[in-house]
């Protein structure tokens, strides 16, 4: 099954990921790291379940399926 992948370097680490928050299993978490506390986006493989919505979501086109 293809499980949903960041690439860190497109990632545009905003603290408001749309792609974490229409996860439907919560398998997006981003580091916090600076005042606005964004991060760059993981995936936790053992959480997704494959159904792609992220990658529609993302708008910097950082979440690939894999």
């Amino acid at each position: 099954m293809k499980k949903a992948y960041v690439d860190p370097q497109k990632c545009d680490r905003s603290p408001f990921c749309p792609a974490k928050r229409v996860c439907p299993v919560g398998a997006i978490t981003q580091e916090r790291s600076g005042f606005f506390g964004g991060g760059v986006s993981k995936v936790d493989e053992e959480k997704c379940i494959g159904c792609g919505k992220c990658v529609n979501f993302c708008p910097a086109g950082a979440i690939r399926m894999k």
